[in-house]
């Protein structure tokens, strides 16, 4: 988390970096060789290079979160992320906001998390520990498990001011691949591929609390459960036998139930959360700046492992009537060789000498062991192999959310792009360049570590242990950005070009016209795109 003092109103405007995954520091040092670090390169160019009236936080804790590679540990962080940002607002500071890769997809969660709740009207229990751990609110002595959600509510009231996020004055994200999850459907609830679903239409504030019916559901189906063990009890003249019948029965519909009740409650919020996306959007897109690059790797590979022929976004926000395009997708993964396999019965492997022992010589016809070999070679190992595939798929795709499916990768907050570059075409061709070169340079120190390992005699692990890859990390355009300066001079520019101090900023020295021009028409070219997907702006 990060900590500010208390006379922050009279203080610069905070620029707080959040960094993406696999970037955080697991000891929690605030000070170190990582970008978003107290003395990293990038730190210390933002130190010397920032407009007057902002500076980076001096004191204190920086925001950290663990970098894990999972949706539900980025919802965490949005969480902790917005409930510093009230911090900020009801201390009346004004921030700016820098994300790079999976932190920008924090940023974003938290704003749209900040958006829902003003339709909601209430907090949400993470968000309401993570601002009573800042001490934004007090602590109160009920317990919000034991099913007070008035106090969510009461709390809201504390804070409809903050969240606002007056006080927000830029957000930039660089090289993040914004994800779109939708629910995947199944009883109850219709799912992305349901010839239905749609995300047509604005967030009520209905729309943005939990469903009622599913208490009502467990209730009626507990209640049915009890009233049926009373009769068997009271008046049945049932064996034993019968009431373990009836016990297992009711077991397992409460268990289907729970299941029902869970995926439907999931696929409520995850469509609640899509509907809310574009007005969520258009609210913060005046003060977004979004940097990648065409050939990001985390963009470009997080989009190959989406569901293949996905419906286009602009149609998905459409009434199903309205869609000029079959409605419901048939098209699935496409299959992938069988990896798992049983050994070979022993009598099929033709070795010389022959290895008789248990089996016999070879012979023509079909054994009990050459069916069951068959049957779980052909029948059951390719659906362990279809299983297996499935959660690696999930694993790199980061969604750990049950019922829920990765379906669309952006480098914008919502996959309205097209008709905008991610950088000025020059710099995209420079980063491109770059990382080729450092790739090459990559090999020949990975070439030169295999070799000094082998004439000292030690194992290469050892070696690797020992050495840093200095091209490791500027090998790939993803891990480039920070590194270039151009792009640190165009954090700068939109940083200064939203700050809201009586300091004036006219420094222009480290960023050539085109790119300022090309600034320009970005932001309003989001905007524009953004004010024209929403159904309304809140």
């Amino acid at each position: 988390m990060a900590d500010l003092p208390a006379d922050a109103q009279n203080q610069d405007e905070v620029v707080i970096l959040v960094h993406g995954t696999f970037a955080g520091d697991k000891d929690g040092n605030d000070s170190g060789s990582r970008w978003w670090q107290r003395g990293s390169d990038t730190w210390r160019w933002l130190e010397r290079n920032l407009p007057a009236g902002t500076s980076l936080p001096q004191n204190g804790r920086l925001f950290h979160w663990s970098g894990a590679n999972t949706q539900s540990a980025r919802l965490l962080a949005s969480m902790d992320l917005l409930a510093f940002l009230l911090e900020l607002e009801r201390k009346g500071r004004g921030y700016h906001l820098v994300g790079h890769s999976h932190g920008g997809s924090v940023i974003w969660e938290a704003l749209l998390t900040c958006h829902i709740l003003q339709r909601k009207g209430g907090l949400v229990d993470h968000l309401y520990y993570s601002l009573v751990r800042r001490g934004v609110l007090a602590p109160e002595g009920h317990d919000l498990a034991a099913g007070n959600r008035q106090l969510l509510v009461d709390k809201y009231q504390e804070l409809g001011q903050e969240l606002k996020l007056n006080h927000l004055r830029s957000w930039t994200t660089i090289g993040t691949p914004f994800l779109c999850h939708l629910p995947e459907g199944g009883w109850f609830s219709r799912g992305w591929r349901h010839a239905a679903f749609s995300l047509a239409g604005s967030v009520s504030a209905k729309d943005a609390k939990a469903p009622s019916w599913t208490v009502w559901f467990v209730a009626t189906v507990f209640a049915v459960s009890v009233m049926l063990g009373l009769g068997l009890a009271l008046f049945g003249s049932v064996g034993p036998m019968w009431i373990l019948v009836w016990l297992a029965s009711s077991v397992t519909a409460l268990k289907i139930t729970i299941s029902i009740v869970v995926r439907s409650e999931v696929a409520h919020a995850v469509t609640t959360r899509a509907k809310a996306a574009p007005s969520a959007f258009a609210h913060f897109s005046a003060r977004w700046l979004g940097l990648y690059a065409t050939t990001d790797e985390a963009i470009t590979g997080l989009r190959t492992l989406c569901p293949p022929q996905a419906l286009d976004y602009s149609q998905l926000r459409l009434p199903p009537a309205q869609r000029s395009i079959p409605q419901k997708v048939t098209a699935a993964w496409p299959e992938i060789p069988t990896l798992l396999r049983l050994n070979a019965p022993l009598r099929h492997v033709a070795l010389a000498p022959e290895a008789s022992f248990g089996y016999g010589y070879y012979y023509s016809g079909s054994t009990l062991t050459d069916k069951v070999y068959d049957g779980v070679n052909g029948w059951i190992m390719p659906k362990i192999n279809r299983l297996l595939a499935g959660r690696l798929r999930r694993t790199a795709q980061g969604c750990d959310i049950p019922y829920v499916d990765l379906v669309y990768v952006s480098p914008w907050p919502v996959p309205i792009d097209a008709g905008v570059t991610g950088l000025p075409d020059r710099v995209d061709t420079s980063l491109e360049e770059g990382a080729a070169s450092h790739a090459g340079l990559l090999g020949i120190e990975v070439r030169q570590l295999i070799a000094r390992a082998a004439m000292n005699g030690t194992r290469l692990s050892a070696v690797l242990a020992d050495h840093q890859l200095d091209a490791a990390g500027k090998s790939m355009v993803h891990t480039s950005y920070l590194t270039h300066p151009e792009i640190l001079h165009m954090i700068r520019r939109h940083i200064a070009d939203s700050c809201r101090s009586s300091q004036v900023d006219t420094t222009r020295a480290g960023l050539p016209s085109d790119s300022r021009e090309w600034m320009v028409k970005a932001r309003a070219h989001a905007a524009g795109r953004a004010a024209l997907h929403s159904p309304e702006v809140l």
